[in-house]
């Protein structure tokens, strides 16, 4: 427990005595790691635009839906005490079927949540699509699913980053995803939701950083032993620290000729691997689209030369050759679901997905 938990206990349960002292660590315990973690992004506590909505989406729904659970949990104790055994106060109606005011209220308030809250989804779905741009010059970061590592590609600055995603605040940011294994789903806490990553296929999501601050990049699809250690930083940082960041890139260039390296799996469960983050420069400013053509070659992808395979080899996952405007027009048809953004099917990326 942190400091300021074992404060509060202190201080509390000397007053309340032994048996309610058990009730108030509970309680405290609960509500100590928000405290302790409210320098960590998370949905309660957003340093993102996209983020702040979804918050105010989430505690309106909560409230609302407070109209249904609080009479019930009131009603529900009080039923009991006045029908009890021993009871000589409470009134005996074998005859009483039908009230039409007590039918009324009993109906009136669920149709009328099930409309606001009808309402607030489908404002909330329109406002939140993750493939709507937001103003302003966008910085482009291109994200790469790998297993048990995130690889985030900034193209128009020459630098890769592996399990460490930096953002600028107040620029909105542009991603575009794929993954070279397995299906993942890719979720920037505290700036934006959830969407899904597909070999192959390209997913968007846009956000924008408010504050400074951290958040956690989290794989939240099952995809193996270890898959729930795959979070890393996300950081938002000011103008001048994230060019300071960017100018911090150091080591092998990252290129189509090291990529099948950086592709290995590596240890299969992550509980045997902390985070390691790197900042290299990058040479190949469409590698993204290289790792998406991989799977629109014409023909299947042997074990040995497909990430995430038990039998891939480096020296066989060579990425397809080509330049990159040749590249990107043969993946343009491959968004999520088969479809461009501008027309995805209905199945595509929702306000569920974020």
């Amino acid at each position: 427990m942190s400091d300021a938990g074992s404060l509060q206990v202190d201080a509390v349960v000397p007053r309340l005595g032994g048996r309610a002292a058990p009730i108030v660590i509970a309680a405290l315990l609960c509500l100590t790691p928000a405290v302790a973690a409210a320098d960590n992004a998370d949905i309660f506590t957003p340093i993102g635009s996209i983020a702040e909505q979804q918050n105010v989406h989430f505690l309106r729904i909560a409230l609302i839906s407070l109209i249904a659970i609080i009479p019930a949990l009131i009603a529900a104790p009080l039923v009991i005490w006045l029908g009890r055994i021993g009871n000589k106060t409470a009134t005996y109606s074998p005859d009483w079927s039908f009230n039409r005011w007590y039918e009324l209220a009993i109906w009136t308030a669920p149709v009328v949540i099930v409309v606001v809250l009808s309402y607030w989804l489908f404002d909330a779905t329109r406002k939140l699509d993750p493939y709507k741009p937001l103003a302003g010059e966008q910085l482009r970061i291109d994200l790469v699913g790998l297993d048990w590592k995130w690889l985030a590609i900034y193209p128009d600055h020459g630098v890769a980053a592996v399990d460490t995603i930096v953002v600028p605040v107040d620029r909105p940011v542009a991603f575009r995803l794929t993954a070279d294994t397995v299906m993942q789903s890719f979720l920037p806490n505290g700036l934006a939701g959830q969407i899904y990553l597909m070999p192959g296929m390209v997913t968007q999501l846009h956000l924008s950083a408010t504050e400074a601050g951290e958040g956690t990049a989290i794989q939240t699809q099952y995809s193996g032993t270890g898959f729930t250690n795959q979070r890393v930083p996300m950081r938002a940082l000011s103008a001048n620290a994230f060019d300071a960041w960017l100018a911090s890139a150091s080591g092998d260039p990252l290129d189509a000729e090291t990529y099948p390296t950086l592709a290995v799996s590596g240890v299969s469960a992550r509980e045997a691997e902390g985070v390691r983050e790197m900042v290299r420069p990058l040479t190949d400013p469409c590698l993204f689209d290289r790792v998406v053509a991989r799977y629109h070659q014409g023909t299947a992808i042997p074990p040995e030369a497909q990430p995430g395979s038990p039998s891939y080899r480096a020296e066989a996952g060579a990425l397809p050759a080509g330049d990159c405007a040749d590249l990107a027009q043969g993946t343009m048809g491959h968004h999520m679901h088969g479809a461009s953004p501008q027309t995805r099917e209905q199945t595509g990326p929702t306000e569920t997905d974020r």
